[in-house]
């Protein structure tokens, strides 16, 4: 029998999640999650767990609760660690009560892990708060939803037009105009402010305010979709919002680790980086040819990282294959980037080879000789897409390679996908991420837009780029995340000075 954790989500920004939370998110067997809850927190957990989606949307629930309540019990019997992740906090109208109440009655462990609300968190971002001294001493969280049976509200509007605190409507944008009016005939004045928070916390937010008799037209013209809060009160007059210069956008189509590193980079640039396309690893069924060669490692001289993905696969499979790491003592190691020799001194290990400049062709080139002259053989574990360059190479000096191909990526959609127009840079780390990024456009019938300027780490991605969509804008120097913060950093402030006079015109693959 395993336990549940419900875990609060958060309103929106993935980075909202408690550290408590993320914690057990990154180490469950199953997740069962939401509409509410945010997509990309699903790219840090383990590849190997159970999702289940169980979206409950307005007008289109996926699940009932009683369904939702059986999936955690079936999962809590056949796993050791199951989170229920709920947008929100679990306990504000996300009838996280109910869903204790089913394990409970199969004696099923449980805990909860308390999220950040949007209840206040989503009016705070909009500059609004939902108390102010001398202005609102209490605020009030109401359901906007209706009885489901009778289609009356299940609020009280005399109550919530009397009171003199802030009222917060959650998960009630289809029924604004039946709340507004409600308020207004049960002697609300038509003159008190109102706001309407769209994708509240993220990059994507847009507030519209009224005064509580137009608020409902208002939103109607501005299209505002859903998820969306509600607040009526004298403090949604306010606006206590540091507003900032344009912030460019960066849209960034990399591994979640990949994701969370170029963030902080840019953020320190002055920039906002926001996921468009996830990559994600998959191990192969080689995998266990890798494993049979780890039970004899002695026959090699050298063993050939390209990645970090590599590196840690590769010893994932030492301990699951109970390896000893003293087998590792009289290997040579070669890597590519550094990053990857990063990844592989984190193990311990400092690596022998590293190329001058980090390309696979730079690699080719400067290992070949040192590797055959010792006449080693040697191990490279790569992915399927990886270049056959540095194989190819040794083989024709006469060196003895074993090429595994042990991993494979591919991409999903992120949230930033749905708003390339807000975007100011596309930016691409590999070869992989560019096919799978304009496949996910080819899915979904979307155009790039022109005014993007589109950043690659290397010449390979780069050409992958022209192959697929047109020339890049950015190629960085050096290979690697620092090489391409540098260059796009570079850029923006040529940009700005004026000295990009054609935003539109590609620079050439080299």
């Amino acid at each position: 029998m395993g336990i549940v954790y419900l875990i609060g989500a958060g309103p929106g920004d993935a980075g909202l999640i408690t550290v408590k939370g993320a914690e057990k998110l990154k180490e469950c067997d199953a997740v069962v999650y939401d509409h509410l809850a945010c997509v990309e927190l699903l790219s840090t957990i383990r590849p190997d767990c159970k999702k289940i989606y169980v979206g409950k949307q307005a007008g289109h629930h996926s699940f009932q609760q009683g369904e939702i309540n059986q999936i955690l019990v079936e999962c809590a019997q056949t796993c050791a660690t199951v989170v229920r992740l709920k947008g929100g906090d679990p306990f504000v109208f996300g009838r996280g009560s109910e869903e204790i109440e089913a394990l409970r009655q199969y004696n099923i462990p449980y805990a909860v892990i308390p999220g950040v609300t949007s209840a206040c968190a989503v009016p705070e971002s909009a500059g609004i708060p939902v108390t102010h001294r001398g202005v609102s001493r209490s605020f009030h969280v109401i359901t906007g939803h209706t009885n489901t049976l009778s289609g009356e509200p299940v609020c009280n509007y005399r109550n919530l037009a009397e009171s003199e605190g802030t009222l917060v409507f959650l998960m009630g944008l289809s029924h604004l105009q039946d709340i507004a009016d409600g308020l207004i005939q049960a002697g609300k004045s038509p003159d008190t402010p109102a706001a309407v928070i769209a994708d509240g916390t993220t990059d994507r937010q847009h507030t519209v305010r009224a005064p509580l008799g137009r608020i409902a037209q208002r939103v109607y013209e501005s299209e505002l979709p859903s998820p969306a809060v509600i607040v009526v009160g004298a403090t949604a007059a306010m606006q206590d919002v540091f507003l900032a210069e344009h912030v460019p956008k960066v849209g960034l189509t990399a591994t979640h680790p990949l994701q969370v590193k170029l963030a902080r980079g840019f953020a320190q640039l002055g920039m906002r980086a926001e996921p468009v396309c996830t990559m994600q690893v998959q191990p192969t069924d080689d995998l266990q040819q890798l494993d049979d060669e780890l039970t004899h490692l002695e026959q090699y001289g050298w063993v050939v990282f390209t990645s970090q993905n590599t590196v840690r696969i590769f010893f994932e499979e030492m301990r699951k294959t109970q390896t000893d790491i003293r087998c590792l003592g009289n290997l040579h190691f070669a890597v590519l980037g550094s990053g990857t020799a990063a990844a592989l001194r984190a193990r311990g290990i400092q690596a022998d080879f590293v190329p001058s400049n980090y390309t696979v062709a730079a690699l080719a080139t400067e290992l070949t000789p040192v590797v055959g002259r010792s006449g080693q053989r040697v191990l490279l574990p790569r992915a399927v897409q990886g270049s056959p360059q540095l194989a190819a190479a040794l083989r024709r000096t006469g060196v003895s390679c074993t090429e595994i191909p042990i991993y494979d990526v591919c991409g999903c959609p992120a949230v930033g996908a749905q708003h390339l127009d807000e975007l100011d840079y596309l930016v691409f780390v590999s070869a992989s991420g560019v096919r799978a990024f304009f496949a996910q456009m080819r899915q979904f019938n979307q155009q790039l837009p022109p005014h993007l300027h589109i950043a690659c780490i290397g010449e390979v991605t780069c050409t992958a780029l022209a192959q697929e969509h047109c020339n890049a804008d950015i190629v960085a120097a050096e290979n690697s995340v620092e090489g391409l913060l540098r260059a796009v950093g570079q850029y923006n402030i040529d940009i700005q000075g004026g000295m990009q006079h054609d935003t539109h015109e590609k620079t050439a693959c080299k």
